[in-house]
């Protein structure tokens, strides 16, 4: 069929040429080229239409017209310009461009603390599925894996989950927060145990760190918060008394700085300072109770004297408050 066609096309449009290059055409002489140019041009549209892609031959009727006028409206000229077209396009296709994305399956989350520190879910992965996915089951298997993960990061996490319309969820996330709340109390209860037996100044800052981890979690709020702040204040100052620290004094510095009380909480940071510790284990907060106190240009001059840090946040802040000066 192909042959054929490539035969009929060729003999009609070197009949037509033919025609057209006398000297003088009569009517009949017309009449005779278009007819032959006329059979050639259809020859070469259904030829063309059937070595075109699949992809190429839809709509028919508009794919086939646009052969077919290109032919017709051009002798020889139409007909060998598409035929080169199409060997270009064949034989030298243009480069595909690197695929950006690929579709993937739907990966279960983690339920298991064995899975937690290879899996790809990280904390803004759990949070957009607490906040956004509409299938109960999936929020309720990423409150379950935030069980397992440290517990600052999953502090939020589980806060958010307490305001879903589900309750299966929210009693989930309330059981987790219990449960860190019972554990570091237990700690508590057992090490004040053995404070009574044998008085310590590890032990008690041991027991100020379990009650500033409760605040720091957030997991206390409101008058039951400034509870704990006050037992940690009050630990931190008996552990100062039966041995000083610098770590000690940080800390004491940081439940102040809590509490408002920051004259006292700025003593006791400069004295943590002085003791040996890092100005970026020190300064940071200093700044803080500069702030507090309406001192921005000395927050200012604190930041500035920060050493450059990998501490991503603590970079940003040096630099928002160096350009706030200038």
């Amino acid at each position: 069929m192909r042959n054929w066609l490539i035969l009929q096309t060729i003999l009609f449009e070197s009949a037509s040429l033919y025609l057209l290059s006398a000297e003088q055409l009569s009517l009949l002489g017309w009449i005779s080229y278009a007819s032959s140019h006329s059979i050639a041009a259809i020859s070469f549209t259904a030829l063309f239409w059937l070595i075109l892609p699949m992809r190429y031959k839809t709509p028919l009727y508009a794919s086939m017209g646009f052969i077919f006028v290109i032919a017709i409206s051009m002798p020889l000229v139409g007909m060998l310009g598409l035929t080169l077209i199409f060997l270009v396009a064949l034989y030298l296709p243009s480069k595909q461009d690197d695929q950006l994305w690929q579709r993937s399956e739907i990966v279960e989350l983690p339920q298991h603390v064995e899975s937690i520190e290879a899996s790809q879910f990280g904390s803004a992965a759990l949070k957009d599925i607490l906040l956004f996915n509409p299938s109960d089951e999936r929020r309720l298997i990423a409150v379950n894996a935030c069980r397992f993960l440290p517990e600052k990061v999953a502090m939020p996490l589980l806060k958010i989950a307490l305001t879903d319309k589900v309750d299966d969820v929210r009693l989930l996330a309330y059981a987790a927060i219990e449960k860190m709340e019972f554990s570091i109390n237990q700690k508590i209860d057992a090490l004040t145990k053995k404070l009574k037996q044998k008085e310590s100044a590890e032990a008690h800052y041991q027991i100020a760190s379990l009650y500033w981890e409760l605040c720091y979690l957030e997991i206390a709020e409101g008058p039951l918060q400034l509870h704990y702040l006050e037992q940690a204040k009050h630990y931190l100052q008996r552990s100062l008394d039966l041995k000083p620290s610098a770590q000690t004094k940080l800390k004491l510095g940081r439940v102040l700085l809590q509490l408002q009380e920051f004259d006292q909480a700025k003593v006791y940071l400069e004295q943590a300072h002085a003791s040996g510790l890092l100005a970026t284990q020190v300064v940071p907060y200093l700044a803080e109770v500069a702030f507090a106190q309406g001192e921005y240009y000395k927050t200012a001059e604190l930041l500035k004297s920060l050493p450059e840090s990998s501490n991503i946040a603590l970079s940003q802040l040096k630099e928002y408050w160096l350009r706030e000066a200038h």
